[in-house]
């Protein structure tokens, strides 16, 4: 006799290494991928609002550079002209002075005329018919 045997082909899952793939996994694997996104797109604004105050502070710090050399220029010119306005003032001083030492020498020289005119009018007057005419001295200006 023989028998026959008869043989069931049976689909087995092998074990294999592999992702199974179902829609709550791929949900959560999109989900994942949007949070990452978001994060990094948050992280990239960060470090970008981080770079332009970076770049705003550097631009603060030249600007603050070159103001402080300014003020430095503009305290070597008040100096400068601190000096030549106390220049000015001795040069005016020492006109001045010599004005008034001018003025002097002046009225001393007139004084001695005045004095040597009188005199000689008396020695005319006293020794001749010379007659003097009488003036008056004004010290305004005619107006």
């Amino acid at each position: 006799m023989t028998t026959t045997s008869s043989t069931i082909a049976a689909n087995t899952p092998a074990n294999t290494p592999g992702i199974t793939l179902t829609l709550e996994s791929t949900g959560v694997f999109l989900g994942i991928l949007v949070s990452v996104s978001a994060l990094a797109g948050v992280a990239i604004r960060i470090i970008s609002k981080m770079n332009s105050i970076s770049a705003s502070i550097s631009q603060i710090e030249i600007a603050l550079k070159e103001q402080s050399a300014n003020a430095e220029k503009i305290r070597q010119l008040e100096k400068a002209f601190d000096l030549h306005i106390q220049e000015y003032i001795n040069r005016k001083d020492v006109v001045q002075m010599l004005l008034g030492q001018l003025d002097q020498k002046i009225n001393h020289k007139f004084k001695r005329l005045l004095f040597y005119t009188r005199d000689v009018q008396r020695f005319l007057q006293r020794d001749t018919n010379f007659k003097m005419r009488e003036y008056e001295e004004t010290t305004q200006q005619d107006e």
